[in-house]
């Protein structure tokens, strides 16, 4: 009997060895889920500034501010993307560094569900960070002035107000290069398929 069992062995093995695989990927798969789900929190002192919307650490770890968008590189040296970097890399300086979380912290200001609450999206963690010195909202201050757009799968509309704000008086990018921000602004206010 025990003979007759070892030799069926190799046929169960053809059928043991996948369910055997996708127990552990299920596993793997949980525990990475369980440590997505757990909230991030960092203190972050002198990053270095990507662009308006994103920044390294000290320790090498990429973070993108939930909810906005900055303008991007477009290879011809633009100065959007620049000024806001600059002007996020000003504001980091003159208010100590920024306190982050992967809550979104700006939820009372949102004015529909938000559609994608991701905490991570090409290798960033998406976080939102309060200014040390004031604990303002690092996103709605980079809309308010100008240099970022409210991004609404992200947000719930959070800082639609204060783009429009922006948009109305000009201010930051939004007297430098409308077109540019206006055009970005209507891009990221669109939900994707998966939204609806």
């Amino acid at each position: 009997m025990l003979i007759h069992g070892f030799k069926k062995w190799p046929l169960n093995q053809k059928i043991a060895l996948p369910i055997l695989s996708i127990f552990a990927f299920g596993a793997l798969f949980n525990q990475v889920q369980t440590k997505q789900s757990e909230p991030v929190s960092l203190n972050v002192e002198n990053p270095r500034i990507i662009d308006g919307d994103t920044f390294e650490t000290t320790e090498n770890q990429r973070v993108r501010l939930s909810g906005i968008d900055a303008p991007d590189e477009d290879g011809n040296g633009n100065v959007p993307k620049i000024a806001a970097q600059l002007y996020l890399e000003e504001l980091v300086k003159q208010n100590g560094g920024m306190d982050c979380t992967s809550d979104f912290q700006d939820q009372q200001l949102t004015v529909e569900p938000i559609c994608n609450k991701r905490r991570t999206s090409w290798g960033r963690s998406n976080l939102s960070c309060r200014f040390r010195s004031n604990g303002a909202s690092v996103s709605a201050t980079m809309v308010r002035h100008g240099y970022a757009v409210d991004y609404r799968q992200h947000s719930g509309l959070a800082y639609a107000r204060f783009m429009k704000e922006a948009a109305d008086e000009r201010r930051g990018l939004w007297g430098v290069s409308y077109d540019a921000m206006r055009d970005l602004a209507i891009e990221r206010g669109q939900l994707p398929n998966s939204c609806g």
